[in-house]
């Protein structure tokens, strides 16, 4: 508990009563407060995350930082699927006949799909793989395509178009809007009709998304289109086929179906669902909070007091620098974290809670498969469980919590949570785990989906900035030890402190510059100067900027995800 501008020891009681007792006050005086859930925390953790904001705190403004990287894209994909999608398992890839991968890097981001991706190619599978890189599975693909971030629309309307134009499924453009069929045929690329062939004759199809792909989009709008192109093709359900779109983390998945959201409740439903809200409000004798809130990036300014659990706004959200200057002038910040992170180390009140390896729960696979998560130790110190934590805190708050157990929270879920209600007790006990069916609207999709425009490269301003990637791992406090995941991230800011740009070969050439050395970059918001890393992996045109150094670019950028911009080599 902070002291004197000092984190000092104390004991539970005292720790509990004074988050409470700041809370309370905030509450009374009608001061706003947000709740952050975690990837990092057990579903029974997140589930009790949403009971304490929505129940106890009686707030909408709850959400994860990494939510936007998922959840948005998955609803789109649901939606567009007809409530078919997610579905598919990463074994299944392995014996697809066809896999087409929005690609971000998933060798370094996700090396369990692109093995299950090398499996299926070297079984004779037709790779294609859509990314601004040329990425290691871009170069074990029968077809890359080159797309600049924000454009990844136009290739997915290209291949609805080659898709109908071979003739779909049986179905042939069922479920698509008939005018954007139509608009995406006429626009359809020569190099996707060949893909088009491949993905209507195979069986057995696999339809990967990158986090990296909500980069420059309308993440629910390209979503939507994705689910389309399943729809299309008519593999969506078909055994052995598979769309999936990939979390960041490990169980991002399973916190945004555990209502960590600002717009959604428990399961994925919507805040006006009346069924939805009345099973919560049975299991949890009072009416849930049904507003909607604020997102992890809007609710840090307006706050007075935040509840962070296993997560950490400073080094997650991209503007890191308004994130920890916010979180310093909060009135009350209580976070419950197995690490000594940024947003800890700013608290009033730090409740030591036990990391993964520590704990008892459950987590949610991309594929929808619910595990089983056991303690090899127990935690350090005086930590405790997070469920126990956040039970207690809800019930020192006036909300009744009595779990004596995580399996006794996994039951309320079972209870509340769409998909989660038919749960096999000895599946998750005695096997790998229980795969929950998609729960998606399956309403017709009756319009095109809005995208939002994105920038063109044209006169000076002859290339394009963005983002590589949308977390750094060299940040996250699971892998501060190990040095496969972090060392790149690390070397680089050690060699690199004050950031980088990756540019390819042949736009160095063009401007004459070597490694290391400087160019400026230009765009409508602002300029910065930065030193040139070439890699082969860059297509021409485009300069790419690592997300641990998105501080160095942010007047560049603008509060955009993308812009044009202007490259030079700086006189002298």
């Amino acid at each position: 508990m902070r002291r004197e501008g000092q984190l000092t020891p104390v004991t539970w009681g005292e720790a509990l009563d004074a988050a409470v007792s700041a809370l309370s006050g905030l509450r009374r005086g009608g001061k706003a407060i947000g709740v952050f859930g975690s990837a990092r925390a057990t579903n029974e953790e997140n589930y009790l995350v949403a009971r304490l904001a929505r129940g106890a705190l009686e707030t909408g403004d709850l959400d994860s930082c990494l939510r936007n990287t998922y959840w948005p894209l998955a609803r789109g994909i649901a939606r567009g699927s007809g409530g078919r999608a997610p579905f598919g398992s990463l074994t299944d890839v392995e014996g697809s006949e066809v896999v087409i991968v929005f690609d971000g890097d998933l060798a370094c981001s996700h090396p369990r799909a692109a093995f299950a991706v090398m499996r299926a190619v070297a079984q004779g599978a037709h790779l294609v793989t859509i990314s601004c890189k040329r990425t290691q599975l871009a170069r074990l693909a029968a077809l890359h395509v080159a797309v600049a971030p924000g454009r990844e629309q136009d290739v997915v309307a290209g291949l609805i178009a080659s898709v109908v134009e071979a003739g779909g499924a049986e179905g042939g453009a069922e479920g698509v809007p008939e005018g954007w069929a139509r608009e995406a045929l006429a626009e359809s690329a020569e190099e996707l009709r060949e893909a088009g062939q491949w993905y209507v004759q195979a069986e057995r199809v696999s339809l990967l998304v990158a986090p990296e792909i909500v980069i420059g989009n309308s993440a629910e709008a390209l979503g939507t289109a994705i689910g389309l192109l399943g729809r299309a093709s008519g593999h969506l359900g078909r055994p052995g086929s598979v769309l999936l779109p990939l979390p960041v983390r490990w169980n991002l998945r399973g916190a945004c179906e555990m209502g960590i959201a600002p717009d959604m409740l428990p399961g994925g439903r919507l805040l006006d669902d009346t069924a939805a809200l009345g099973r919560l409000a049975e299991a949890w004798g009072r009416e849930p909070a049904a507003a909607a809130g604020r997102d992890a990036a809007g609710m840090i300014d307006p706050v007075a007091g935040l509840v962070v659990v296993a997560d950490d706004p400073p080094s997650v959200l991209r503007d890191g620098r308004a994130a920890r200057e916010r979180v310093a002038g909060l009135d009350c910040l209580v976070v419950l974290d197995a690490f000594m992170t940024a947003t800890a180390a700013a608290a009033h009140v730090v409740l030591p809670v036990a990391s993964h390896a520590e704990n008892e729960g459950t987590c949610t696979s991309a594929d929808g498969r619910v595990q089983r998560v056991r303690a090899c130790t127990s935690p350090p110190g005086s930590a405790r469980p997070g469920w126990q934590v956040l039970a207690e805190l809800s019930a020192r708050l006036g909300l009744p919590s009595d779990f004596g157990s995580a399996a006794a929270v996994l039951d309320e879920i079972r209870r509340v949570v769409a998909g989660y209600e038919g749960l096999d007790e000895r599946a998750l006990d005695e096997s790998w785990g229980a795969v929950i069916p998609p729960q998606g609207d399956a309403r017709p999709v009756e319009s095109s989906p809005r995208f939002r425009e994105a920038p063109r490269a044209s006169g000076d301003a002859s290339h394009l900035l963005a983002l590589d990637g949308v977390f750094d791992w060299g940040s996250d406090p699971l892998v501060a030890q190990a040095p496969t995941l972090s060392r790149d991230s690390l070397s680089r800011r050690k060699l690199f402190a004050g950031g980088l740009v990756e540019m390819s070969s042949e736009d160095a050439k063009a401007l004459g510059v070597r490694p290391g050395w400087p160019v400026r970059i230009k765009s409508r918001h602002g300029e910065v100067t930065l030193p040139v890393v070439v890699c082969q992996e860059v297509e021409p045109g485009l300069v790419l900027v690592p997300f641990a150094f998105r501080e160095q670019v942010s007047d560049v950028l603008g509060g955009d995800d993308v812009v044009a911009v202007q490259v030079t080599r700086p006189a002298g």
